[in-house]
């Protein structure tokens, strides 16, 4: 005798539909969710890595310094060499790191001239310049003196904050520290470090007629 062979009902049918298209969301939503997880994390290590970079550049731009003449706020200015007088500070000597809020880069700023100039013309141009204008609250914002010599670097970007803290006021101080925020308003990692001046001038900042000078 032969075995009755029966077909799915309608109902059997939609039932199946209905549990394929809730096992069908299920997988697309934990795939969904592991892509994201995934570019987070990607994402994440990224800005780890700039974080580091950006905070490893910056030691390395300032360890050097002679003097910090600003930290406030967002800005660092520093006379960073000793090169064409020891007894000044010159144009071509000081580097000015700050936060571009428009772009949200962390640069830095320095007026080099080219090998190719004359030594004469390099002299005439690199001028001295007061140590009581590099410690003024404009400073670090003041344009270069020669712009088409205005040299830039980028430290790091996707910068959210950057925040910087002397051990003392400065001119004094020989050590800052820096808190910097880099990532997306939805995730970021933040960097903390310390730079002290390894050849610090500090011993040379002076006061005359309330004004800071280098002795």
């Amino acid at each position: 005798m032969r075995g009755f062979r029966r077909g799915l009902t309608l109902a059997e049918l939609v039932l199946a539909m209905a549990i394929t298209a809730v096992i069908g969301l299920a997988v697309t939503g934990v795939t969904a969710a592991m892509s994201n997880i995934n570019e987070r994390a990607e994402d994440y290590y990224e800005y780890l890595q700039s974080g580091r970079v950006a905070a490893s550049r910056l030691e390395e731009a300032l360890r050097s310094a002679r003097l910090i003449t600003v930290a406030s706020g967002s800005s660092i200015v520093a006379w960073t060499s000793n090169e064409t007088d020891k007894t000044k500070i010159n144009v071509s000597e000081v580097t000015k790191v700050y936060l571009d809020t428009d772009t949200r880069q962390l640069m830095q700023r320095t007026t080099v001239f080219p090998d190719s100039m004359e030594p004469s013309t390099k002299t005439a141009l690199d001028t001295s310049v007061a140590l009581a204008d590099l410690v003024s609250a404009n400073a670090a914002d003041d344009a270069p003196p020669y712009v088409q010599y205005d040299v830039t670097r980028v430290l790091a970007r996707n910068v959210q904050e950057f925040q910087v803290y002397p051990d003392v006021p400065t001119p004094l101080t020989q050590t800052v520290k820096f808190r910097l925020v880099i990532g997306s308003y939805a995730q970021t990692v933040t960097q903390y470090g310390a730079v002290t001046l390894r050849a610090s001038k500090v011993s040379r900042v002076g006061v005359s007629g309330g004004t800071y000078v280098l002795d």
